[in-house]
């Protein structure tokens, strides 16, 4: 099994084997946008829908703190554009 961490800048999911998935972003509270700059699995974890699972945390953060979201990652704005286009940063 495995946990999703929120560190400073980066929700990690750990697993027992030591890799770790993630997303790193920026905050600009003046703006109120979460920039989201990277999106990782490691290769023997893909497929498994881990990218999305931090992907909704990313998305139940954004909405707790009210923030919009611009997605720098390709896979996070793709994510968005599928399950939340309102979050999107313009």
């Amino acid at each position: 099994m495995c946990e999703v961490i929120f560190e400073e800048k980066r929700i990690v999911m750990k697993f027992e084997d030591g890799e770790e998935a993630f997303i790193t972003f920026g905050i600009d509270d003046e703006k109120k946008v979460i920039v989201v700059s990277t999106t990782f699995v490691p290769e023997s974890k893909r497929g498994k829908g881990i990218a999305g699972k931090l992907s909704a945390q990313l998305v139940e953060f954004a909405d707790e703190k009210n923030y919009k979201i611009y997605p720098l990652c390709s896979y996070t704005e793709k994510y968005l554009k599928r399950k939340r286009p309102d979050l999107i940063a313009g």
